[in-house]
């Protein structure tokens, strides 16, 4: 075969190759995800949830979600850890703090002991 030939036949594989890559590849899609945390007193409960929110596609993901209680200077989980909600049913109208363990910087203190 000549030089030209192999040139020219090297050229065009390359570049069917690359045409290959970019088609496969697509255009980059930007992925906007939320993080849901919510801890709040209601009907004698303190209930809590956690989820992510990404779009594309439009999917809510549940995420570990665990309700402690402050005592003395430590937290106690006053819930096992469900998959995105929890709810602590409590007595009393004593206010104690409460927090998600996963989330340790909300919290909230509810009339509930």
């Amino acid at each position: 075969m000549s030089r030209i030939i192999r040139s020219g036949l090297a050229t065009a594989v390359l570049s069917t190759a690359i045409t290959g890559i970019a088609l496969a590849s697509g255009p980059a899609q930007a992925r906007a995800c939320f993080l849901s945390i919510e801890l709040e007193h209601f009907n004698g409960s303190v209930v809590g949830a956690r989820s992510r929110y990404c779009e594309p596609p439009g999917v809510d993901n549940p995420l570990p979600t665990t309700i402690q209680r402050k005592s003395g200077t430590s937290w106690v989980n006053v819930t096992g850890t469900g998959t995105g909600g929890a709810a602590y049913k409590c007595v009393g109208t004593s206010s104690r703090t409460y927090r998600l363990k996963e989330t340790p910087t909300a919290v909230k203190t509810f009339p509930c002991s």
